[in-house]
């Protein structure tokens, strides 16, 4: 006799645990990306003084445009004063440079509809172009943001003397702005990258090495509580995994003035070690039923050569070998035990962390060289600056069309979101729309129930600070970085329209209207018109890296010394551009939403092992190399 089926209250049943261990997984991801690590509290409070100082200080001067500026203070690279200041000049020479353009264009064609319609159009395409190409990504991102809200101000008819007036004062407000985030981090930004980043490396190793020591005792000895709260240690690095270590790579690379002052295969080694910290987390999840004899000298392995690192990195020396583990290992536990290897043998074993004695005779990827190397020939950067500048001008006609003036932050989207890779695309587009909705509900809140209280620029000021720390903060997370800046966007921008206290909410759904149609615009051209995948850009890194290693070792031929060094140089810096894009499109593959989804995931971590043993053999070409012609001159 067949049993009957189930009635609906039991499917529900069956269902809800399923659905409450998702909303568990979700809540704990939320709660890993916002805790607080070393530098996240400071880098918060850092933020919020700043727009503190420079809104007293816009308010005092009644400099009007100070919402758009305090929202631009999010897009700064900060903690170091000198990479301040060349972030601030890009920001405030991009605005500069896109008000002058655009008053001589209107000039020059006696501001017809025609001529500002096409003046967008080329404006868009420049400033695509030169993000795409250039090494200076912020100025042309500036150029091209501030010259479309300068060229739209036009379309409101206003007097010419007041839309001039309007768009110096905001270059005046962001002056303010860059002043106060310089002043800022000069008094209280990170002044010894170098040091913080030996000090993040030789922390998360030895996170590892205290839990594999422990995983290699005797499971009678073991204490559940400290297996916990060292597992749960664990989990927190693995989640912020190579994020702030990158962020004191590139600080530390900005500050020698020279790539050469970084060891060389470090942005490599970074990615190693966040993939061992990950894998391991995994391992803690289920070991308790898993844990014996043989898997104790297995973990006591492990911990032996985490050992080893943190002492070569706390005292520069040379890093003993490694044993191989045994082959009736666990797959995990090889994998972690290869990498580990893998990292020390990148390592210059008798150095360290010690600058390398090949100086870079010329400085690639600041303001001395314009051109990323073979950037301007790939019709790639070509193509992406049309789709880009399709879909902008899509957007600034349909809501001219529709006589809404309001929802222009359609083509805001469009100009800070529009990435290439559709994966990345569709990342960036969650988190901005997620960070404008919690802003604007931030936005309605504040001038719902606090406004009509406050009577003072004091407690305005308490509002301001408050939201700015927790943009700050949301800013600072492993993953969801962006959505800290839209957050100060949308808040800004709906609260600090004038020198008053703000009544009108229309802005706040204006923006999320606005943002809305930017991201159907750029699904129709970036996912089904112009579309490409995450594996298409991934394969092309690849190639990238396998020629560069081909190219190393044929200058290596030549036995010329300047020629190497510059060669070394120059392609070091490419490399380290190549493997930054790579860890963030293994992050954003997930988000390639479409047919075919599972067979695009799995072909992206195809190709990211691939890089990475691209990238090992690049490593190991430059070290043999530059030991050899070190040899050769002693």
């Amino acid at each position: 006799m067949s049993e009957p089926p189930p009635s609906r209250s039991s499917a529900r049943e069956h269902r809800r645990p399923a659905t409450r261990s998702r909303n568990v997984n979700v809540l704990r991801t939320i709660q890993a990306e916002l805790a607080p690590f070393p530098g996240r509290f400071g880098g918060s409070v850092r933020d919020a003084l700043g727009i503190v100082i420079a809104l007293v200080v816009a308010m005092t001067l009644r400099v009007p445009g100070i919402a758009l500026a305090l929202s631009v203070l999010f897009l700064l690279q900060r903690d170091r004063p000198g990479l301040t200041l060349r972030s601030a000049t890009q920001v405030l020479s991009g605005v500069a440079s896109a008000c002058a353009v655009t008053l001589f264009w209107v000039q020059l064609t006696d501001g017809t509809e025609m001529a500002r319609y096409l003046g967008l159009v080329l404006g868009i395409f420049i400033a695509a172009f030169g993000m795409a190409t250039t090494s200076l990504p912020l100025f042309f991102t500036m150029f091209g943001f501030f010259g479309f809200i300068d060229l739209a101000a036009w379309d409101s008819h206003r007097s010419p003397n007041a839309i001039v007036t309007s768009s110096l004062y905001g270059v005046a407000a962001l002056s303010i702005v860059a002043l106060s985030a310089v002043a800022i981090e000069s008094l209280f930004g990170i002044r010894h990258p170098y040091d913080e980043l030996k000090r993040e490396v030789q922390t998360h190793l030895s996170v590892l090495s205290r839990f594999f020591h422990f995983l290699a005792q005797d499971p009678s000895t073991q204490n559940p509580d400290e297996f916990r709260s060292l597992h749960s240690t664990l989990v927190q690095s693995a989640h912020v995994g190579d994020a702030r270590m990158n962020e004191l790579y590139n600080r530390v690379r900005n500050t020698t003035a020279t790539l050469s002052a970084v060891p060389l295969g470090m942005h490599y080694r970074i990615g190693l070690l966040a993939r061992v910290l990950e894998k391991s987390s995994l391992i803690g999840f289920n070991t308790e039923s898993k844990r014996n004899a043989n898997d104790r000298a297995y973990y006591a392995a492990i911990a032996a050569q985490c050992d080893s690192l943190e002492e070569n990195i706390r005292s520069d020396t040379a890093i003993a070998p490694s044993h191989s583990l045994p082959a009736s290992s666990s797959a995990w536990l090889i994998d972690i035990h290869t990498e580990l290897r893998q990292y020390a043998d990148n390592r210059i074993s008798s150095e360290g962390f010690r600058v390398d004695p090949i100086r870079q005779t010329r400085r690639f990827g600041s303001f001395s060289r314009l051109f990323v190397p073979g950037a301007v020939k790939s019709r790639d950067n070509a193509t992406y600056a049309l789709k880009l500048t399709l879909a902008a001008t899509l957007c600034y006609t349909v809501y001219n069309a529709i006589a809404w003036p309001g929802i222009l932050t359609c083509v805001v989207t469009v100009l800070f979101t529009g990435l290439s890779p559709t994966g990345q695309m569709k990342q960036k587009q969650a988190y901005r729309f997620l960070g404008t909705a919690v802003g604007g509900v931030l936005a309605i809140s504040a001038e719902s129930l606090l406004f009509p209280n406050m009577d003072s620029i004091t407690s305005l000021v308490v509002v301001v600070a408050a939201v700015a720390f927790i943009a700050g903060w949301v800013l600072r997370s492993p993953h969801i970085g962006s959505v800290g800046t839209q957050i100060g966007f949308a808040f800004f921008l709906t609260t600090l329209q004038e020198f008053r206290a703000t009544s009108q909410i229309a802005t706040a759904r204006d923006r999320v209207v606005g943002v809305t149609l930017g991201i159907l615009v750029m699904w129709f051209v970036f996912d089904q018109l112009w579309p490409t995948r995450t594996s298409q850009t991934l394969s092309q890194i690849l190639r990238r890296i396998q020629d560069a290693a081909l190219q190393l070792h044929q200058i290596s031929l030549r036995q010329e010394p300047r020629l190497f060094a510059q060669a070394l140089s120059r392609l070091r810096v490419s490399v380290s551009l190549d493997l930054a894009s790579m860890q963030q499109l293994e992050s954003a593959a997930y988000f390639d939403f479409g047919r075919g989804h599972i067979r695009e995931l799995a072909q992206s971590r195809r190709l990211i092992r691939k890089i990475e043993t691209a990238a090992a053999e690049f490593y190991t070409e430059a070290l043999h190399q530059r030991d050899k012609r070190m040899s050769r001159s002693l």
